[in-house]
């Protein structure tokens, strides 16, 4: 009896719930009813499908560019684009963007947040696309017209996401050009977020609990990925699981994520425990980021979780299950970098077609220089990207070409020869017999694999050498013409490339796997080193070699 009368008021409730959304186009039209609706739909939203709550949008805003409501037309516009937003329909959000931008474009303040809100999701669509510098301007107007919004708590939950979107600039930025320039500004702008965000009262009537815990939720997610971006600096391990265990818990108290963002904070703390060799753990929070993405498809986390078990897999010892995962993980990633670079060139014929629009009533001598400009800019990039491609490809031909050639030829290994009146060469004085005792020891210790141990020094290789360090160094310097780093360096990335040239099975190891195993206690080390070494990163000549297998 119980379980018929719970049936009857959950069939009463979608009843009345799908009344509603009927009426949005069966109602006489007023600007009360738009609003109306609008009410319904902001406080409805998450028992709405993201497509139908399109479409409904869709209609309260022709609506009201009927009626020239403009309220109306920026409030439906604003809810739109969040609706483009679950469905990750960055292209769509620019668009619809710039159009409600040149309404609100000579207003200065925004007592009610709507057009705060409008600047700070185009800015992140921006984002997404690629497309930052356009991003961070967005983001800079939004903040300005954040600080005017009346009520306080709106004010600061809009605050806090604008200051998000330019962390998510700046580290951007950083990965864009590898560099740690912008590391001050993406701590930066997370710590005052998260200053800004705790201001948000609760139970304030303004803004729910929902929407602020899941704000300060995702910003304790991103001080645990800035930390393990940074894994390598002593400490910054336990700051990231620190930060992303706060996360855990407040998610757990409040349940304020929605299940997307539920997946990304799961896949960080998958990646934590990967970063901390704990792989069992890494695997279950994979696992359950996978069964959570099932009821709200995600592709961009899903692709992280199979990276994420194919490595723990192949660390643990069970391959099968590893190249399993690691498919799964290529062929999605090739899917979603095919469709990102689609939309993305939508986007940007779109935008230009745009400003070709706007600057009609300009002279057709300046539209035609800025179309040159443009054409030529995108030829020149084009050029270039495909010279340095050329250049890269000629460098991995000339690398395949030696080492087949190496491979021919038997050759007898020879001691370097001692140059004899080397004096203008050397800077301390090194006799005959000691330097060839150096360069006999010095071919032993390259065939020996001992160059792979993680703690080699100059000191240590001077006592495994029964020799000092500065004639080692100079016999170095001389003879093998490199410095003892730069020495070494070449040691392992030949031991490496001769490894991925000869044994397939270490072209499906992560870059993490294949540094430790030529003696590099960091990928980003071994990179670099790979890099200048041969001129190409170790995943193009892993990538190459799958291609011409």
């Amino acid at each position: 009896m119980k379980k018929i009368y719970l049936f009857f008021i959950l069939f009463a409730f979608y009843a009345i719930s799908a009344q509603h959304i009927k009426e949005v186009g069966a109602e006489s039209i007023t600007k009360d009813v738009i609003i109306k609706k609008l009410k319904y739909i902001k406080e409805n939203g998450d028992s709405i499908d993201s497509k139908q709550q399109e479409s409904m949008l869709l209609q309260l805003k022709e609506a009201s560019e009927k009626l020239k409501f403009e309220n109306g037309v920026l409030l439906s516009g604003d809810y739109l684009m969040s609706a483009y937003g679950m469905q990750d329909k960055n292209k769509e959000i620019v668009e619809l963007g710039n159009e409600l931008k040149k309404i609100v474009q000579n207003k200065h303040e925004d007592p009610t947040g709507v057009m705060s809100s409008i600047y700070r999701k185009n800015a992140l669509a921006l984002m997404y696309l690629g497309l930052d510098s356009a991003s961070k301007k967005d983001v800079e107007t939004a903040i300005r017209l954040a600080k005017t919004i009346k009520n306080s708590d709106r004010k600061y939950l809009r605050l806090t996401q604008s200051y998000m979107d330019l962390h998510s600039y700046y580290n951007s930025m950083n990965h864009q050009f590898q560099k740690k320039r912008y590391k001050d500004s993406t701590v930066y702008y997370l710590n005052k977020a998260l200053e800004v965000g705790l201001k948000i009262k609760d139970d304030n009537g303004e803004i729910s609990n929902q929407i602020k815990y899941n704000e300060v939720i995702f910003i304790y997610t991103r001080l645990g990925i800035f930390y393990l971006e940074y894994s390598d600096e002593k400490g910054n391990l336990e700051l990231s699981e620190k930060n992303l265990l706060k996360a855990e818990k407040l998610q757990e108290k409040t349940n304020a994520l929605p299940i997307r963002s539920q997946t990304t904070l799961l896949n960080q703390l998958s990646w934590l425990y990967l970063e901390k060799k704990e792989y069992r753990k890494s695997i279950d929070y994979a696992n359950r980021s996978l069964q959570l993405e099932k009821h709200h498809e995600r592709p961009s986390s899903r692709v992280e979780s199979y990276e994420f078990l194919a490595t723990c897999y192949m660390e643990i010892g069970e391959k099968e299950k590893s190249k399993y995962y690691m498919r799964k993980y290529t062929n999605l990633k090739d899917s979603i970098t095919i469709a990102g670079r689609t939309n993305a060139d939508t986007t940007i014929k779109k935008m230009v077609a745009e400003v070709d629009k706007g600057h009609q009533e300009n002279s057709k001598k300046q539209l035609i220089l800025t179309g040159v400009l443009v054409l030529i800019a995108i030829i020149v990039s084009i050029m270039l990207w495909r010279r340095k491609k050329r250049i890269i490809h000629k460098k991995y031909e000339e690398l395949i070409a030696k080492i087949n050639e190496d491979a021919k030829e038997v050759k007898e290994t020879e001691v370097l020869p001692y140059i004899k009146n080397n004096e203008s060469k050397s800077s301390i004085v090194i006799t005959d017999e000691t330097v060839k005792a150096l360069l006999s020891k010095l071919e032993k210790f390259e065939k020996s694999e001992k160059y792979l141990r993680k703690d080699l020094s100059l000191t240590w290789m001077s006592n495994n050498l029964n020799t000092n360090p500065k004639y080692l160094s100079e016999v170095i310097k001389i003879y093998r013409e490199n410095s003892f780093t730069s020495y070494i360096n070449e040691l392992r990335i030949n031991y490496i490339i001769r490894k991925l040239y000869e044994n397939p099975i270490y072209r499906e190891y992560k870059i993490t796997y294949l540094a430790e195993e030529c003696g590099y206690t960091t990928p980003k080390v071994f990179v670099n080193a790979f890099k200048k070494e041969t001129g190409f990163t170790p995943s193009y000549f892993v990538e190459q070699l799958k291609v011409s297998a």
